[in-house]
C-alpha cells in the first residue's frame, strides 16, 4: 500500500477506541500476541497510513459499546486487506508461485482499489455520512465476489489482466462479474471443494436483503430530508454501523474463503512468510499468513454476534 501521507504520531492502539468493551479489546491483544504479532506496529503500517486515521472525536458513546467495536472489528479486518495487498506486490516478482502471476496481479489491482474505499468508508462511518457508506460498500462487496472468482479461475484474472481499454473492461463486467455472475461462480466452486453452501438458506436471503438495501442507496429515491442539525453531528449512527457490519463480514469471508477454494492461495502466503529477511523494515506482505488465520477466528466472533448463520471456513485455518 502506498500514500503520499505521513503516518500520524503514535498512540497506543487501546487509546485508539475509547468506549470498546475490555473484552473484545483483551481478546484481539491476546490472538495477535498468540501469533508473535505486534499489533500497534502492523496497525501503523496499514490503518495508520489511510487518510482517514486520525482517531475518534467526540462521539457520545454513552453505554453502548456496539459501534466502536464494530468499528475495531472492521479495522481489523481492512489490515487483512491491506497486508494481501502488500502480500500481492511480492508475489507478482517471485518466479514462481502456486497462484499464476496473473491471479496475482489481479489480486494486487483490485485490494489496492479495496483499501482506498475502506479508506473511504472510515472517513464516513467517523463523521458520521451514511447513504455514500453504503454505495461504497456494494461496490466493495462486487470486489471480494471478483476477487474470489479470481482465486479460483486463473483464465479469468488472466481475461481481467488482459484488458486495456475501457470497452474491454466493461465487457469484462459485464459478462463475468455483473447481476451477481462472480458470486454464483464463487459459490459453486465452495460447493465443490466440499462445503455446504445453500444459495436459498438463510444467509444467501440475508445478502440479498443487504444488497438491496445498498442499492437504494445507490439508485435515486425520494428521502425525507434531514435537519441540519442532524448533518453536522459526527459520530455513528444505525445505518453506518450495519454498513461496517456487512463490509467487515464480507472481508472476513474472502479470507476464509480464499484458503477454502484453493490450497495453492494459503501455500503462496507461507511461502512469501519464509520469505522474510532479517530486520527487514518492509516486511508486511510476509505477515499475511498468520494475520489470515486471526481474520478467520475474527469471523467466528462476528458470526457469534450477528444474525446470519454460520458459514464453512477453511479447516487449514482452524
Amino acid at each position: 500500500m502506498t500514500t503520499s501521507f505521513a503516518a500520524p504520531a503514535f498512540v497506543p492502539f487501546d487509546a485508539r477506541y475509547p468506549g470498546v468493551s475490555p473484552q473484545l479489546l483483551a481478546r484481539t491483544r491476546q490472538m495477535w500476541s498468540a501469533g508473535r504479532l505486534d499489533l500497534d506496529e502492523v496497525w501503523h503500517k496499514t490503518i495508520g497510513r489511510f487518510r482517514g486515521s486520525q482517531t475518534i472525536g467526540n462521539w457520545n458513546l454513552a453505554a453502548d459499546s456496539g459501534p466502536i467495536d464494530q468499528f475495531l472489528m472492521f479495522e481489523q479486518a481492512a489490515i487483512w486487506v491491506a497486508s494481501l495487498n502488500a502480500t500481492a506486490a511480492m508475489a507478482v516478482d517471485r518466479p514462481h508461485t502456486m497462484l499464476t502471476n496473473p491471479q496475482w496481479r489481479a489480486l494486487h489491482a483490485l485490494t489496492f482499489r479495496m483499501i482506498e474505499q475502506l479508506d473511504a468508508i472510515r472517513l464516513l462511518f467517523l463523521t458520521g455520512l451514511p447513504t455514500p457508506s453504503l454505495q461504497i460498500a456494494r461496490s466493495i462487496s462486487e470486489d471480494i465476489d471478483m476477487a474470489l472468482a479470481f482465486v479460483s479461475r486463473p483464465k479469468l484474472a488472466a481475461r481481467f489482466i488482459d484488458c486495456a481499454t475501457i470497452e474491454e473492461a466493461n465487457e469484462f463486467w459485464r459478462r463475468h462479474i455483473a447481476g451477481g455472475r462472480a458470486f454464483k461462480a464463487v459459490s459453486e466452486q465452495l460447493y465443490r471443494a466440499g462445503l455446504e453452501f445453500d444459495q436459498s438458506g438463510e444467509y444467501a436471503a440475508w445478502r440479498k436483503n443487504v444488497k438491496a438495501i445498498l442499492g437504494t442507496a445507490v439508485h435515486s429515491a425520494y428521502r425525507s430530508p434531514e435537519p441540519m442539525g442532524a448533518l453536522r453531528s459526527a459520530g455513528p449512527d444505525r445505518k453506518t454501523s450495519d454498513c461496517l457490519y456487512f463490509v467487515t463480514l464480507r472481508l472476513q469471508e474472502m479470507c476464509a474463503y480464499s484458503h477454502v477454494l484453493t490450497k495453492d492461495f494459503g501455500e503462496d502466503l507461507e511461502a512469501i512468510r519464509h520469505a522474510r529477511q532479517p530486520n527487514s523494515e518492509d516486511d508486511l506482505g510476509c505477515l499475511t499468513a498468520r494475520i489470515s488465520k486471526i481474520t478467520v477466528e475474527q469471523l467466528r466472533w462476528t458470526l457469534a454476534t450477528g444474525d446470519v448463520q454460520d458459514v464453512a471456513v477453511s479447516p487449514q485455518l482452524h
